[in-house]
């Protein structure tokens, strides 16, 4: 089992602090197994078992709490048990109203903390960073970056000797999400887990946490945004699409859908920034998907270009290394990504080849234009390093991605 370290080292600064730590994350990629490596971790490190509390909200044992009374007196039974410092997990919590007022309660009544996991983003209402003073810090759990694939093919004999590029096809084709390498079966068993997972983010973590209603046009604007990945485009747009499939909805509506599909971290939205007046923008964001394995089970391989594959890969490896990410917009000119970290930021063109004269000239022209000291870069699947003429980078991505 990969140990996920980057997790691990996140949740582990804040452990003893007093503070909730609320880990959030798509359903299925590998939050409740972190928290369990985080367990055993603390039980070697010498806490008592019975210091530990773990709880699956989605067993049945305790899927009938739904008010916060009930969380309250499950809970302060189980506290009054326990003797010292204790360590308290609770693995997709419902959307109880209320749930953050009643930890902020038990923190002060007991010695102990928290440890909130959730797949779906509505738990955290408008009211619950005050309900808790704003005691909590949040750390958001990615599926699978190539450098972690890296770390399982090494494990795998099938993949011995396999090239660079024969592994990154591999990962491109099977995905980032982590129980499709602890499946040793064949594509078509892999399709159906993946198929499964998207269903049961669709239904679980969109329709019943956000009560959506008239859900026959989700899958029309899913077809449209996974099949538009890398580029950019409006709500309207979608609506437009929608439309001429047969189904009337607003704006607002798809509006609605894709803040749902969004808290769910099926999709994430990339709004644009204008570099030059440096200034964030409200209108035509690109859109990616947490996992192309998904999404090519779900939708068909067809109608993505590699570009845009390459692009989905970064922007997901960008967000496990904790930048904020924008499309830039500098005057007539698109830049893939605007990495944004602290008072820091990088831009970022992808590009298959540099061999492309036509390719060349729209990833580096953009980037040259630029006028600041920020570092710039263009990404291809090229195997060597090169500099351009006007001094920006051409990084092979397999390099960049190894990196992790």
């Amino acid at each position: 089992m990969l140990k996920r370290d980057l997790y691990l080292k996140r949740i582990e600064m804040y452990v003893g602090r007093d503070v909730v730590k609320l880990i959030t994350g798509v359903r299925r990629c590998g939050k409740t197994t972190i928290i369990h490596q985080l367990i055993d971790e603390m039980k070697e490190g010498g806490v008592p078992e019975e210091n530990i509390l773990y709880l699956n909200f989605e067993s049945l044992l305790y899927s009938y709490f739904r008010a916060s009374q009930d969380l309250m007196e499950m809970l302060s039974e189980f506290l009054n048990s326990m003797q010292g410092h204790s360590y308290v997990f609770l693995d997709e919590l419902p959307d109880i109203k209320g749930w953050a007022l009643v930890l902020s309660q038990l923190m002060e009544r007991y010695d102990c903390e928290f440890f909130v996991i959730s797949s779906n983003q509505q738990i955290f209402g408008d009211d619950f960073a005050k309900a808790l003073s704003y005691r909590y810090v949040r750390i958001e759990v990615y599926p699978l970056v190539f450098s972690e694939y890296l770390e399982l093919a090494r494990t795998d004999e099938l993949l011995a000797g396999c090239t660079q590029e024969e592994l990154f096809a591999d990962f491109r084709r099977r995905g980032t999400m982590p129980a499709v390498y602890d499946m040793h079966c064949g594509d078509s068993a892999r399709q159906i887990y993946l198929c499964d997972t998207y269903r049961a983010i669709l239904l679980k973590d969109v329709v019943e946490c956000h009560k959506l209603r008239d859900i026959a046009h989700i899958d029309k604007i899913m077809h449209f945004i996974l099949g538009h990945i890398g580029e950019t485009f409006s709500p309207k747009t979608i609506r437009d699409y929608v439309k001429a499939q047969g189904v009337t909805i607003s704006v607002d509506t798809v509006y609605s859908f894709l803040s749902a599909l969004m808290d769910s971290g099926l999709i994430y939205r990339v709004p644009r920034y204008d570099i030059k007046n440096d200034k964030p923008l409200e209108t035509q964001e690109k859109y990616y998907i947490c996992d192309l394995g998904m999404r090519d089970a779900a939708f068909g391989t067809s109608e993505l270009s590699t570009k845009a594959a390459m692009e989905n890969i970064l922007y997901m490896e960008l967000l496990s290394r904790g930048f904020k990410v924008y499309v830039g917009k500098q005057g007539r000119h698109q830049i893939d990504f605007m990495a944004v970290k602290q008072e820091d930021r990088t831009y970022l063109n992808c590009c298959e080849t540099i061999e492309d004269k036509e390719a060349v000239k729209q990833a580096f022209q953009p980037l040259v234009k630029i006028r600041d000291n920020y570092f710039k870069m263009v990404l291809s699947l090229d195997p060597e390093t090169k500099i351009n003429k006007g001094g920006i980078i051409n990084c092979p991505l397999l390099q960049f991605l190894m990196q992790g």
